[in-house]
């Protein structure tokens, strides 16, 4: 809200004075002059008091940015948050050694630089000296040396800590079969972090943008701290958490003391937690939100006819795509019959006439865009809708099923207004095509992550994957066997071994010729059915600048601006 100084304000009521006794009697109007008289007196002491007196002075309004946010996050703790409305919050919270540009470039964060030595093997970071935590302590070597050990320990049950697997001696930690602090992460002073890896990986600098990646400070891991309390959490981002509702909203405010605050401009960003993407976008129509989580399906074509309407988006690196459970239940041992549910998926009809917003249907796993590769597809992707079908309900008998006897499933979600539509429309189609009995199962986001977890409560689960670093391996390697994400619990030791080999080969050509082998191998054996891959698209409303939509969809509050 603007504020004024007392001149004006004393002034203003004069003014409304004057028009609202403009009808009085002769006889009242020398009283109002007189009271006139004196505001204006009072209000020209005000001004002189205000010029005398250097010490007052008028408040700056305070810069306020509210975004949408898909769901409430499912942890504000770095290492062990994985889902997409988590990190969102968390880039805002705390800085790792490396930032992602919104073009998608590596940049310094909390490390002003590193070199790279001993053949790709040995990255050396040096720190800023003047980053600080929240509560003014400065961010040392030692605390990333914390988070890297407690992301990769066992107890901690990070869903991320495979990204840090190249680390020498990670593997053997995640296993349990050598203690966190054998993690060769080591801090050589206050300000150098130095990070040995088994094997060259290029894109390592790229994997540290992760929030898993994040320092940890000691209070956060005391009773005294947490991840999660408003004004006890410390953290060494742009921004420190204010306020959490849970299930409504969450607030982080500017802070004061992070290392490049200046460039830093609202003071604070609330996070609506809003599911549904109407909802999104009725709430930024009535003003409430100026920058949305998504943008309704339905009313994208109309939206990209309005150049004064807001959208923005681009295509990213994220497939959306059904996990089938490998481990348990009837698709267990089932190859054929896991076949004839991808070939009875119409993806085309699904992006067309379900999600309607420039979604490209999916017939791989990686999609097309990443960084030197060009992806495997299923051999009959260009086969027509009657070929496809006939063969799906050959499989389907072949596997002993039928009208009389249908194949009956468990499939698991979560609370999302297109999420369900196109678990809607998978269901039927499996229905029409083979007569498959689906029970369709929504929850919310919190409790479905705890049950995609448990392949015990599904047979067929929806996920989504968004690239971690700009490399097909993101992809590939969350189908590995020891995987978190590996929620269906696949394993082929041949897929482990060209993923391996890809990971210890320098040649990039062979490198790419090695994961698309892999890719072909893991998507003939079903155990995942490719929907479509992603499009982000957003309303920002005129009074924001917003930064060019990053390629891995890292939405950063500290790039956002104020109209001039």
């Amino acid at each position: 809200m603007r504020k004024f100084s007392r001149a004006y304000q004393l002034a203003r009521v004069a003014e409304l004075m004057v028009v609202r006794l403009g009808n009085v009697s002769a006889i009242d109007v020398r009283s109002v002059e007189a009271l006139l008289l004196a505001l204006v007196i009072a209000a020209s002491a005000s001004c002189e008091s205000n010029i005398s007196t250097k010490s007052v002075s008028a408040t700056p309004p305070m810069r306020v940015l509210s975004r949408g946010l898909g769901g409430q996050p499912g942890s504000l703790d770095p290492q062990l948050a994985e889902d997409v409305f988590s990190y969102d919050v968390l880039r805002d919270l705390y800085e790792g050694l490396t930032s992602s540009a919104p073009d998608g470039e590596v940049v310094p964060a909390a490390a002003a630089s590193w070199s790279i030595q001993d053949d790709g093997k040995r990255y050396v970071f040096r720190l800023r000296p003047e980053a600080r935590w929240s509560n003014g302590d400065p961010v040392t070597a030692s605390h990333f040396v914390t988070a890297f050990h407690r992301a990769v320990d066992p107890a901690t049950a990070s869903g991320a800590a495979d990204l840090l697997r190249s680390i020498e001696n990670a593997p053997e930690i995640l296993q349990g079969r050598l203690p966190a602090s054998a993690l060769a992460v080591h801090a050589t002073n206050d300000h150098t972090l130095e990070i040995l890896l088994s094997r060259p990986v290029p894109f390592f600098p790229d994997i540290l943008t992760n929030t898993v990646a994040s320092p940890v400070h000691p209070s956060s891991i005391s009773s005294d701290g947490g991840f999660s309390r408003p004004g006890a959490t410390v953290s060494n981002g742009p921004y420190v958490l204010a306020e959490f509702s849970p299930g409504s909203s969450l607030t982080v405010t500017r802070n004061p003391n992070y290392w490049d605050a200046n460039s830093v401009a609202y003071d604070e960003i609330r996070y609506y937690f809003v599911p549904d993407d109407n909802s999104d976008f009725m709430r930024f129509r009535a003003g409430e939100i100026d920058v949305t989580y998504s943008v309704p399906e339905q009313r994208f074509q109309e939206l990209r006819a309005q150049p004064d309407s807001g959208l923005q988006y681009r295509p990213t690196l994220a497939t959306i795509y059904l996990t089938l459970n490998t481990d348990r239940g009837p698709l267990s041992g089932e190859r054929g019959l896991r076949e004839a549910l991808s070939l009875s998926v119409d993806r085309q009809a699904i992006t067309e006439s379900v999600t309607r917003a420039g979604q490209v249907p999916a017939y791989s796993l990686v999609p097309d865009g990443a960084w030197n590769y060009q992806p495997a597809y299923y051999s009959w992707r260009n086969s027509g809708t009657d070929d496809r079908l006939a063969r799906a309900r050959s499989l389907y008998r072949a596997a002993g099923y039928s009208a009389g006897r249908p194949l009956r499933l468990r499939l698991l979600y979560n609370e999302n207004e297109l999420v369900q539509r196109v678990c809607l429309a998978i269901a039927a189609m499996w229905k029409e095509a083979l007569g498959v009995e689906t029970e369709l199962v929504q929850m919310e986001f919190k409790a479905y992550l705890a049950a995609r977890a448990d392949p015990g409560q599904w047979d067929v689960v929806r996920v989504g994957w968004t690239a971690d670093y700009n490399d097909a391996s993101t992809f590939l390697d969350t189908m590995a066997r020891d995987s978190p994400q590996n929620f269906g619990r696949w394993v082929n030791v041949d897929y482990a071994r060209l993923l391996d080999a890809a990971a210890a080969e320098s040649d990039p050509s062979l490198r790419r010729e090695t994961l698309q082998q892999a890719e072909s191998l893991m998507l003939n054996d079903f155990p995942l059915l490719p929907v479509y891959f992603y499009v982000t698209r957003r309303l920002v409303a005129p009074g924001v600048v917003a930064p060019a939509i990053n390629p891995m969809n890292r939405t950063y509050s500290r790039y956002f601006r104020p109209a001039a």
